[in-house]
């Protein structure tokens, strides 16, 4: 966490500089390729990488760490060959030309973005948790002042991307310096008949959980995917106004999330006593829910020049979608943090059932926005209160299978 704190800490105190480089028109083009990179970051390793905290043996935590990276590199190469392609259809769909000219960016930054990942939960296997939080600092201290040149010299999303993928760069060589260090075999090496054994074995993550994943980041972005869909340009300045609130509330709280999930994911992954794993996870639960209900009462009663006045008079509008989805940011950062207790339970198949849920209901609020004639601030609500019943009946959810757990615990044990 202080390393989370750190590199989004640089980041937030460089935004108000980055907000008056770079108009919202940006803003809205970058968060279409943030949109993408989410997306594709679950696809390319098959969620393997979620599986190294699994095997009591180091060589098989390595052979899944290579598994994940194989996978990663082998499917950026696709993607870019389709982009090659594709670029101009996709920024056409987005009303936004300049970004067909940075696509072809996003292989790269998935491939960086693999690396980062794999090795992290590589180190969270052992409870080394100092590498993460080099890194996080690291991605902000190098991607952050490149947006910063790049504005100066010509804003445009160009520099929004080539600082992004700056910082994943350098966050992936320094982690993967660190593995080095600590595996000098790496991702090399392998065994293809162990690899071939523990792709079956943890098929789930593919098959579930990537599934699941895509849907839920489909989802967690609908504002870019289906909001553009349903109001075409006119959808272009709030997505852009979405993508401040995203920088200065989600993602300070997804990058706190992050961290402390996986350490709660190694923690429970020691817990052994159901009785003891539902306690730990309500503490937690309430925890969180007291943090995120403090944050929303703040954001509630800022007054309506603060934003203005902080990143730029043409940002002063985004304080009404900023208010609007703290509900959303808040709650999302509870249940997300602790959503690894679904993979400590083995329920890959529920998180893609209601992934599909989350997916069917953002689509289905957006669509009735559109077809009721409301405008864009009104969608946006609509699509706040779909993910609050999503969020609400999920937490739901997760007390009810570890009730279950516990009695089928008890129930063996006699």
């Amino acid at each position: 966490m202080t390393g989370s704190l750190l590199g989004q800490g640089l980041a937030l105190l460089v935004s108000p500089i980055i907000t008056r480089l770079f108009d919202p028109t940006d803003f809205s083009s970058f968060e279409q390729y943030a949109f993408l990179l989410s997306v594709l970051t679950v696809v390319v390793t098959g969620k393997y990488e979620f599986a190294i905290m699994h095997p009591r043996e180091r060589e098989d935590a390595r052979h899944l760490a290579g598994l994940a990276m194989r996978l990663a590199v082998w499917v950026s190469a696709v993607i870019l060959g389709l982009l090659l392609f594709s670029s101009g259809v996709i920024a056409d769909y987005y009303h936004s030309p300049d970004l067909k000219y940075w696509l072809w960016t996003l292989p790269f930054a998935l491939v960086a973005v693999s690396v980062y990942n794999v090795v992290n939960l590589w180190f969270s296997r052992i409870k080394n948790y100092k590498v993460a939080a080099t890194s996080k600092t690291l991605y902000s201290a190098s991607g952050e002042p490149v947006k910063i040149i790049a504005g100066l010299i010509k804003p445009s999303v160009g520099g929004l991307v080539i600082g992004t993928l700056a910082g994943h760069i350098t966050a992936a060589v320094y982690s993967f310096k660190k593995f080095r260090q600590d595996e000098p075999k790496t991702f090399f090496q392998l065994s293809k008949k162990r690899l071939r054994e523990l792709a079956r074995e943890h098929r789930d993550y593919p098959r579930y959980a990537m599934t699941g994943s895509v849907l839920n980041n489909m989802a967690q972005w609908a504002h870019v995917a289906v909001f553009a869909f349903f109001y075409g340009e006119k959808a272009i300045i709030p997505i852009g106004f979405i993508a401040l609130t995203r920088r200065i509330f989600f993602n300070p709280l997804g990058i706190l999330s992050t961290s402390y999930g996986q350490v709660f994911y190694q923690r429970i992954s020691d817990i052994e006593s159901a009785t003891e794993l539902r306690t730990f996870f309500i503490k937690n639960l309430f925890r969180f829910l007291g943090f995120a209900s403090v944050l929303v009462v703040i954001v509630q009663l800022l007054p309506p020049w603060s934003l203005g006045f902080v990143f730029g008079e043409k940002w002063t509008d985004a304080l009404v979608y900023l208010k609007i989805l703290s509900y959303w940011y808040a709650l999302n950062f509870v249940l997300s943090t602790l959503s690894f207790i679904f993979y400590r339970l083995q329920l890959q198949w529920y998180t893609l059932a209601v992934d599909i849920f989350h997916f069917l209901i953002v689509i289905f609020a957006f669509w009735w926005a559109w077809h009721s004639g409301m405008d864009e601030i009104r969608a946006v609500k609509a699509m706040v209160w779909a993910k609050v019943i999503y969020l609400v009946l999920n937490g739901c959810a997760v007390i009810y299978f570890l009730n279950r757990n516990v009695k089928n615990q008890l129930r063996s044990s006699h």
